[in-house]
């Protein structure tokens, strides 16, 4: 996956929480027009142990035994946050879960552009049914949140493989983000 904006990192941090077999995942987006977007992913995972969290962000580490290579997700993020003058972070303890956190300054000119929001909250919600999404979303002084649990009751515990309620979430993400304005 090319990592070309914002919207693709976030995605793809969700997916890393997903694999890691969380169960209750927050996704939280802060936005200040023009000059601050940052994230969290905050998941209750397997974890990562305190000993390969700097090899994790080390794009050539490989354990050798075991020929497991990890992706390039993490370092691409902490680098595109970083060249930003923004910030990066991880936290995790394994058996309790991961916390990652980017922060990005948008008036630089090195910062990828935002990307489709809706269209990434979308994806992460509807990847593994099992998982409870809590999305937090600011923008300026505006905002939403939701949750999967909401959805549930709803739509339905089918909500994420029926293409009309699938449908009817994506209009329903498309209209809070345009909501929020500039």
């Amino acid at each position: 996956m090319g990592l070309r904006t914002i919207a693709d990192h976030i995605l793809d941090i969700c997916q890393n929480a997903v694999d890691a077999g969380a169960s209750q995942i927050k996704l939280s987006i802060e936005e200040i027009s023009g000059e601050r977007f940052s994230f969290v992913v905050e998941d209750n995972g397997k974890g990562i142990p305190e000993e390969k969290l700097k090899e994790i962000l080390d794009p050539f580490y490989t354990e050798k035994k075991k020929k497991v290579k990890f992706g390039l997700g993490l370092p691409m993020l902490k680098f595109a946050s970083e060249s930003t003058g923004g910030s990066f972070s991880i936290q995790s303890k394994p058996g309790v879960g991961t916390k990652v956190s980017a922060t990005f300054n948008l008036s630089n000119i090195d910062c990828q552009p935002v990307g489709d929001l809706a269209s990434a909250i979308f994806s992460a919600i509807t990847m593994e049914a099992g998982v409870n999404w809590q999305i937090v979303r600011v923008k300026g002084k505006n905002g939403y949140s939701l949750t999967t649990e909401e959805l549930k009751k709803i739509l339905g515990d089918d909500f994420y493989s029926n293409p009309m309620k699938m449908k009817k979430i994506m209009e329903l993400l498309n209209m809070m983000e345009n909501s929020l304005g500039g």
